[in-house]
């Protein structure tokens, strides 16, 4: 067994840990020389690849799988507690004088890496609680990895997917300075028969159009991210809703309309309305996503009866499903 985290942990992970939801650790070394690789290992509830008695190096989930999934809910996403420990003991011909350093893959959000993942950043910024470099054996706060699964596609089917974890660790040893590097693989599939209603996969019609559209065509790095907010716009989780709704748009033409990035109740005066469909005025600047295929109608259709709103809701509602987008 690890230690305890020098830092104590957060109530949330404590919850996450402490879950029904969530089964005994396993120590994943993640690979690298068998000199170095007790260097850096991390505990990750649920990691069963390859089977007992070898040393597991991967989690494979099913979505709700109380085993491995840490919310327990069949909802589209699997989400692999972990945490990262250094100098840890228990691995023959491992002992290691000193961790230095250690790097997570894609955890800087400088709107260069296409790979930016801001559950790696999460886990950086808690290996740099560690308090490197350290002699000392100690693991991070408990974090997270969520992979969600792809999809839905037009038969409401959703498919596996997967998200690779790497490190690279500067180590000290005897004979002298060497690296560790580690990987681990985590892999969610689909409940049953894969079909997910929108009901199942999101809490309303707003975080359906955050999720399903913004998450994977616009708050990417390079566009709607923390870093590099293009045209002063973020569209993450927590911002997307008081970036867009009553605001007005950096572009000048649009602005001079009397347009707002989404004017409740309105979508012809609504500038994302127009981004995602076919009819853009070129003074309002390039269609979106600027990546990638075109957006589904259906999507796009969503958006439009969002703005609208209904009787209940109101006209874009921030929270509750808008009749007619619930399926």
């Amino acid at each position: 067994m690890h230690s305890n985290s020098v830092f104590p942990l957060a109530m949330a992970a404590i919850a996450l840990l402490c879950s029904p939801h969530v089964s005994t650790a396993a120590t994943v070394f993640g690979g690298g020389s068998r000199t170095t690789d007790c260097s850096v290992t991390f505990e990750v509830p649920g990691a069963n690849k390859p089977a007992p008695p070898k040393a597991p190096k991967l989690v494979d989930c099913v979505d709700g799988d109380v085993t491995c999934d840490g919310d327990g809910e069949r909802n589209g996403a699997c989400i692999f507690p972990l945490q990262v420990c250094i100098n840890s003991s228990g691995l023959e011909g491992c002992s290691p004088d000193s961790v230095e350093e250690i790097t997570i893959d894609h955890a800087v959000d400088d709107g260069s890496d296409s790979r930016f993942d801001p559950d790696f950043q999460a886990l950086q910024l808690r290996v740099n609680l560690l308090g490197l470099p350290s002699t000392s054996e100690s693991c991070t706060n408990s974090s997270s990895i969520t992979v969600r699964l792809r999809g839905p596609d037009s038969n409401s089917v959703m498919k596996k997917n997967k998200k690779t974890l790497s490190s690279e660790s500067e180590v000290v040893i005897t004979a002298g300075d060497t690296v560790d590097n580690d990987k681990i693989k985590f892999t969610c599939r689909p409940e049953g028969d894969g079909v997910y209603l929108p009901v199942d996969l999101y809490e309303g019609t707003f975080d359906r159009i955050r999720q399903q559209i913004f998450t994977q065509s616009c708050a990417l790095s390079g566009c709607h991210d923390s870093e590099s907010h293009a045209g002063d716009l973020i569209l993450l989780a927590g911002a997307a809703y008081g970036n867009l709704v009553g605001v007005t748009p950096s572009n000048a033409a649009a602005e001079s309309d009397g347009l707002l990035r989404v004017t409740p109740g309105d979508p012809d005066m609504s500038l994302l309305f127009h981004k995602l469909g076919d009819d853009l005025n070129p003074a309002y600047g390039s269609e979106m996503p600027a990546e990638g295929a075109d957006l589904d109608p259906a999507l796009i259709e969503i958006i439009r009866l969002w703005i609208i709103g209904d009787g209940d809701l109101g006209p874009a509602p921030e929270t509750g499903w808008v009749e007619g987008t619930d399926q």
